[in-house]
C-alpha cells in the first residue's frame, strides 16, 4: 500500500482521483492548495504525489524539488489539463517521476502507480539515491539538494561526468564531493585545461623518459598516470583544442597511452569529471567540439545553478563564510545584521559562490574590531552596483524600490506576526524569498516595458530560467 497526496484545486476532479486510488487499497489525501500541501507534509509520510500545475498560490512546476526535500522523499508526478511540451520538458528536468494529462486513465493511474511502489521498494533496499558527505557545499535550495542527488548516483558508479555552470559557481567543490563519496584509492588530479599548451599537452598528460627532448632531464610519470585507480578532474574542457582533443579521446576509449620517448604503452584506471562553464552540446553542432568525445564524457550530468538562482541559500553561506574567515584569520565573531543581509540579496553576484566568498572576506576586514556586519562594510563596487540597481527607474513615476528599508529596524519582513505560531526556517525562507522574487519580477517587467530581452540583460537570468520564475509567480507578459 501507498501512501499518496493529491495537489489540486478543482474539487470534483480531485475527489473522484481519490476515490479511484482508495478502491486500489491506497490511502490518499488530497491538498487545494501548495501551502496546505506542504502542511500535510510536515506530518504525513508520502510515497507519491500527484501536483497541479496551476494552483491558486503558485505554479506546481516551480515546487517540484521542494516536495522532494521533505523527509520521505515522495516522487512528484505533474497533472496539467494543458498539452503543453515545453512543460513536460520542465517538469522532467526538475526531476518529476513522470507528467500526465487530464483527464487521466485508469490505466494510466494503474502503471504509474505500479511502477512508483517497485521503484520506492528498491530505493529502501539500498539501491536509491546515496547520502553523501558535502563538505563545503553549501545550501538546501532545490536546486542544489537535486545537483548533491545527482552527486550521490554519480559517486556510486563509474561512470563519466559532466559539471556544467557559470564560473565560480562551485564546479571543482563538486567534482572533489565525487572524487571523495567514490570507492577509491587513488587520488584526485585537476587538469586546468585553459592552461594546457598544445606543445607541453603531451608531456604534461603522458609523461616522457629522461632524454626525449632537450630539457627532459629526468623520466616523469604523466597527470593519467598519478590518477591510476582515481579521478581525473578535466576543468573547462571546453578550451580543448581540436587536436587535444583526438588525443584525450583515445585515452579515454582504451585506458592506454605512450610516454613521449617511450615503446612502451602505460595502462591507466581512471574516471574523468569534466566541467566546463561553456554550452558542449552548442559547441559539437558548431564543430569546435569532437562529438564522439562528447558522447565519451557525457555519462551523469550536473548543471549548478547561478548564485542569483538560488538566493534562499545566502542566509546560510553568508553564516558559513563568515564563521569560517572569523577563525582561520583569528578574527572576534561577527554579527550578521539584516540590512546587511538584505544587501547580500540585494546583489546579483554576477561572479557567483566564489565572488560571494571573496565580498564576505572584504567585509570582514572592513569591520575591523566592530561587532557587527553593516551593508556599509561591503567592498564598495558591490556597494555602487546595488546603489545604480535601486535608481533604474523613470524619475519621473514613482516606484517601489526592491531595496526599500524594511520597518523596524531595516529587519527582513518576516512571513509571520507575533503571536502566531512560529513556522520552520525552511518555511519562512522559502516564503520570504518567494515575495522578493515575485516583487522583483515584476518591477523588473515594469522597468524593461515587458520586453523579455532586456529583462535578461539588466537581470543577468537566462530566458529559460526569466521564464520559469515567471510561470512559479503567475506572472504574465502583457
Amino acid at each position: 500500500m501507498a501512501n499518496i497526496l493529491i495537489i489540486d484545486d478543482d474539487q470534483d476532479f480531485s475527489r473522484a482521483f481519490q476515490r479511484i486510488i482508495e478502491r486500489m487499497g491506497h490511502s490518499c489525501q488530497v491538498a487545494r492548495s501548495i501551502t496546505e500541501a506542504f502542511s500535510l507534509l510536515k506530518s504525513m509520510h508520502c510515497d507519491l504525489i500527484f501536483l497541479d500545475v496551476n494552483l491558486p498560490d503558485g505554479n506546481g512546476l516551480a515546487h517540484i524539488k521542494q516536495f522532494q526535500t521533505f523527509p520521505s522523499l515522495p516522487e512528484v508526478v505533474i497533472l496539467t489539463g494543458d498539452g503543453d511540451s515545453d512543460g513536460a520538458a520542465l517538469a522532467i528536468a526538475n526531476g518529476a517521476w513522470d507528467y500526465v494529462g487530464k483527464p487521466i486513465s485508469l490505466n494510466n493511474i494503474t502503471l504509474i502507480l505500479q511502477r512508483t511502489i517497485a521503484y520506492r521498494a528498491s530505493k529502501e533496499q539500498g539501491r536509491g539515491p546515496r547520502k553523501v558527505k558535502r563538505s563545503a557545499i553549501i545550501g538546501e535550495s532545490p536546486a542544489i539538494m537535486g545537483c548533491l542527488e545527482i552527486m550521490g548516483k554519480a559517486a556510486g558508479s563509474k561512470a563519466n561526468v559532466i559539471i556544467s555552470g557559470e564560473t565560480g559557481t562551485g564546479k571543482e567543490l563538486f567534482a572533489r564531493g565525487i572524487h571523495e563519496n567514490s570507492d577509491t584509492s587513488g587520488k584526485l588530479v585537476v587538469i586546468d585545461c585553459t592552461n594546457l599548451s598544445t606543445h607541453l599537452a603531451e608531456s604534461t598528460l603522458f609523461g616522457h623518459t629522461k632524454g626525449s627532448f632537450t630539457s627532459a632531464h629526468e623520466a616523469r610519470d604523466g597527470l593519467f598516470k598519478l590518477a591510476h585507480n582515481g579521478t581525473v578532474f578535466l576543468d573547462e574542457i571546453g578550451e580543448l583544442s581540436l587536436d587535444l582533443q583526438k588525443s584525450l579521446l583515445r585515452v579515454l576509449q582504451e585506458h592506454k597511452f605512450r610516454p613521449i620517448g617511450s615503446e612502451k604503452e602505460v595502462s591507466s584506471n581512471f574516471r574523468v569529471i569534466a566541467a566546463t562553464n561553456r554550452n558542449l552540446r552548442l559547441m559539437v553542432e558548431q564543430g569546435l567540439f569532437r562529438n564522439d568525445l562528447y558522447y565519451r564524457l557525457n555519462g551523469h550530468q550536473i548543471e549548478i545553478p547561478p548564485l542569483r538562482a538560488r538566493k534562499e541559500d545566502i542566509i546560510l553561506l553568508a553564516e558559513y563564510y563568515t564563521g569560517k574567515i572569523c577563525r582561520e584569520g583569528n578574527v572576534a565573531a561577527k554579527t550578521l545584521t539584516p540590512e546587511f543581509l538584505n544587501a547580500l540579496h540585494a546583489y546579483h553576484w554576477p561572479g557567483n559562490v566564489r565572488e560571494f566568498v571573496n565580498t564576505m572576506a572584504v567585509s570582514i576586514d572592513n569591520c575591523l574590531d566592530e561587532p557587527s556586519l553593516y551593508s556599509h562594510h561591503l567592498p564598495v563596487d558591490v556597494r555602487i552596483s546595488i546603489a545604480k540597481n535601486s535608481f533604474r527607474h523613470d524619475p519621473n513615476k514613482e516606484q517601489p524600490s526592491l531595496l526599500a528599508p524594511a520597518p523596524s529596524h531595516n529587519a527582513i519582513p518576516l512571513p509571520f506576526s507575533p503571536g502566531e505560531e512560529l513556522p520552520a526556517l525552511r518555511d519562512a525562507r522559502e516564503i520570504v524569498v518567494g515575495q522578493f522574487e515575485s516583487a522583483y519580477m515584476r518591477q523588473l517587467l515594469e522597468l524593461c516595458g515587458n520586453d523579455v530581452k532586456t529583462a535578461c540583460d539588466r537581470s543577468g537570468l537566462s530566458r529559460a530560467r526569466l521564464y520559469e520564475l515567471l510561470k512559479k509567480h503567475s506572472i504574465r507578459l502583457k
